[in-house]
């Protein structure tokens, strides 16, 4: 799905699924970063709590976020991810596409030298 660090591919360089199904797509991968996040960083509180019980919970907070940091990047992908196959898995056909990804369907079977008519479903 992505061919750097941040940046996607769309579509797929093996399949030609159109990841990006309308603009705004990604913003329920949003709720799948929420949780993943938030169970990182519960248990780094919580081993940094069993490491210094006496601390301050802010400090405490802090220091949990440390080790957070370098997970960012792999949450922002993978929360991608997952929300692709969320979303996909509840509706797999492209009869629910909205007219962003109708219009770059288009776009790809003009370019692929494909016809114009109906597409198939993934």
């Amino acid at each position: 799905m992505f061919r750097g660090r941040f940046t996607m591919n769309d579509p797929c360089p093996v399949c030609g699924l159109i990841f990006e199904r309308e603009e705004g797509y990604f913003l329920g991968a949003m709720y799948f970063s929420y949780f993943i996040s938030s169970a990182m960083l519960i248990a780094f509180y919580i081993l940094a709590y069993l490491l210094w019980p006496d601390g301050n919970s802010m400090l405490l907070a802090l220091v949990a976020v440390v080790p957070y940091l370098p997970f960012m990047p792999a949450v922002f992908r993978y929360s991608r991810v997952l929300w692709v196959h969320f979303e996909r898995f509840a509706c797999p056909s492209d009869t629910s596409a909205g007219t962003y990804e109708k219009q770059r369907l288009k776009q790809e079977q003009v370019f692929n030298g494909q016809s114009t008519g109906a597409s198939t479903n993934r």
